[in-house]
């Protein structure tokens, strides 16, 4: 899933433009100032995201603008790792409430493997979804099979039961989202 951005040739020399796309998706990062030459608007790098294959408007990746073009394109490419897990996005941007209700569990386990049979995950944090992830990636990367976080679902990006690559994903883009 590798995506790398290319400056965009315009005429208009005071334009700053970047384009990249994978997996079906356009990102466009383009340099904003409050005055001057080129874009205006708040100054710093802004991001934005559409599927290449539907005639929509484009959403703002959350975050926008970003300090340096390095932080767009993390960004970016963050954004891309969570496309194909959302299904369709509505709104302009996508947004999670960190400070929704969440819980984290974890599986009885045996050898490092979850145990089913029993009775089930435990209670390890009763918290906002912001605690529940910064407890979760705490965990050793070997371990966190083992845990699952339960929310109140957040459509497009937050399911009842979180799933591991969810979760790492999310607290990558959480000042972003």
């Amino acid at each position: 899933m590798a995506m790398q951005f290319t400056r965009v040739v315009s005429p208009l020399e005071d334009m700053e433009i970047w384009n990249g796309s994978s997996n079906g998706f356009s990102f466009v990062i383009s340099y904003e100032s409050g005055s001057g030459p080129g874009f205006h608007g708040r100054t710093g790098f802004v991001a934005s995201w559409r599927p290449i294959q539907q005639n929509r408007s484009a959403f703002r990746v959350g975050g926008s603008p970003f300090k340096t073009l390095a932080e767009a394109e993390d960004a970016c490419k963050a954004m891309l790792g969570l496309l194909p897990k959302t299904g369709t996005v509505v709104g302009n941007e996508a947004h999670i409430n960190f400070d929704a209700r969440a819980v984290l569990r974890k599986w009885p386990s045996l050898r490092n493997e979850r145990r089913t049979e029993g009775t089930g995950p435990y209670l390890v944090v009763d918290g906002t979804l912001e605690e529940c992830i910064r407890e979760f990636m705490a965990k050793p990367p070997s371990m966190r099979h083992l845990y699952e976080i339960n929310a109140a679902p957040q459509p497009p990006l937050v399911t009842a039961v979180l799933p591991e690559a969810l979760i790492v994903e999310l607290a990558r883009l959480r000042d972003f989202l």
